[in-house]
């Protein structure tokens, strides 16, 4: 399924070179933002499902730039940049940002991630609904994603499993997802505890003299 993409970054070559790889993706590019500022007028009037945004833009911030779209808009928004750095990672995170890519990426890479991301977003939009405001609902989607990883792992189930199961406990029990996901990363971290205290012995490797 091909996607309306606004592509944030400042430098114009590298510009170029994203668009020519979303549209070789099978999406549109509704135009390109040089920065934070022009990104979020940008949004208002082209409505796209995505934006690829850089971390270093002129003006306000990549991660600025996410939160104010994500507030305002709610579009899904991807980072796309050169900084691995953790401070980076985390803001990012924490101003909704689904997906964080390291350039150069790939055609299929940034292809794939464009569909994780959007996949997310539908997670987040339903999350939206049951919480008072973004804030709420970023930290509702940070439980959640938790507890999906915590039943990917326990169960050996994919991703859109993990939270299909989610969404039908929250129905069976009358829940929020929120309350769902609570209970799930304290249970996991209950059983955690009681491992730790007694952990399994390592076997011990026999080696033939």
């Amino acid at each position: 399924m091909g996607y309306r993409v606004l592509v944030v970054e400042d430098e114009a070559v590298v510009a170029v070179g994203i668009r020519a790889m979303v549209q070789a993706a099978g999406h549109e590019v509704v135009g390109v933002a040089r920065t934070g500022e022009d990104a979020v007028e940008m949004v208002a009037e082209t409505y796209p499902d995505v934006a690829l945004v850089d971390i270093k833009l002129p003006g306000i911030d990549g991660i600025e730039t996410t939160r104010r779209l994500v507030a305002q808009s709610g579009v899904v928004v991807m980072i796309l940049t050169a900084y691995a750095d953790d401070e980076f990672i985390e803001g990012a995170a924490e101003a909704g940002a689904f997906t964080y890519l390291m350039k150069p990426a790939d055609m299929d890479t940034l292809k794939a991630n464009i569909e994780i991301a959007v996949a997310r977003a539908s997670e987040f939009a339903l999350l939206r609904k049951e919480s008072e405001d973004t804030r709420s609902a970023l930290e509702t989607r940070k439980l959640t994603e938790r507890a999906k990883h915590i039943l990917m792992a326990r169960l050996a189930i994919t991703e859109e499993n993990a939270f299909t199961h989610l969404r039908q406990k929250c129905r069976n029990q009358n829940k929020t997802m929120r309350q769902v996901a609570e209970e799930i990363i304290s249970a996991d971290d209950a059983f955690m505890s009681v491992i730790e205290k007694d952990p399994p012995k390592k076997e011990r490797v026999h080696t033939e003299s």
